[in-house]
């Protein structure tokens, strides 16, 4: 029974590994990451050999369709999220985005079909945040720190004033206290004194007459 129980603890936590690396693990393809605002261009595969149509997708949905010495077909879906392909000679076939939104996240695939077959290649493609958002979070991360700082400068010369305070009033007790000792001291020199001078004086007898 041990056994048993211990085969299936042993299961169950490679069953977890698995699933945890299965999450984690980059889907097929080139990942991007990206914020948003930014100009993203996706480039698709060059060959040698004769383009007959090229066409774009977005999980598994057309965008874009393209035919030598025809038109380019955008779908609705295309014109919606701005995105487009380049033709120049540089940057020929790349689909090309503007100004990346979180709505753009997905996985693009570029299908080529030449004389020689279909190439494909894929692109994920995951927005991390917004260019306004961090635009704003660096004047934050300056202020805060330099307001921290400044509260602490404050707190710190409040806080040494009252030490200076309670020292000085320690002084002055204790100033007064050895004033207050010192004039017992003289007094009781003083009684000492003159029970000595009382002591030292002659005492006169009269006789008594018998």
């Amino acid at each position: 029974m041990e056994a048993f129980s211990r085969y299936l603890g042993i299961n169950g936590i490679l069953s977890l590994i698995c699933w945890v690396f299965w999450i984690f693990s980059p889907a097929e393809g080139n990942t991007i990451f990206e914020v948003a605002g930014s100009r993203v261009i996706l480039p698709c595969n060059k060959t040698n050999a004769t383009l007959q149509q090229l066409t774009w997708t977005m999980n598994g949905f057309l965008l874009i369709s393209f035919k030598p010495r025809e038109a380019i077909y955008i779908t609705k879906e295309a014109e919606s999220l701005k995105m487009n392909i380049s033709l120049s000679e540089t940057q020929q076939y790349t689909l090309v985005i503007d100004r990346v939104q979180k709505s753009h996240t997905g996985n693009y695939t570029c299908y080529s079909t030449t004389s020689e077959g279909v190439l494909e290649q894929k692109w994920q493609l995951i927005i991390t945040g917004h260019e306004e958002n961090w635009n704003k979070l660096i004047p934050v991360a300056v202020i805060v720190p330099c307001v921290c700082c400044l509260i602490f400068i404050i707190a710190w010369i409040i806080l040494r004033r009252i030490y200076n305070r309670h020292a000085e009033n320690g002084n002055q007790s204790h100033t007064a206290e050895m004033a207050q000792s010192e004039d017992i001291y003289e007094n009781c020199l003083e009684i000492y004194a003159r029970q000595q001078q009382n002591y030292q004086q002659p005492h006169h007898y009269k006789t008594r007459a018998c």
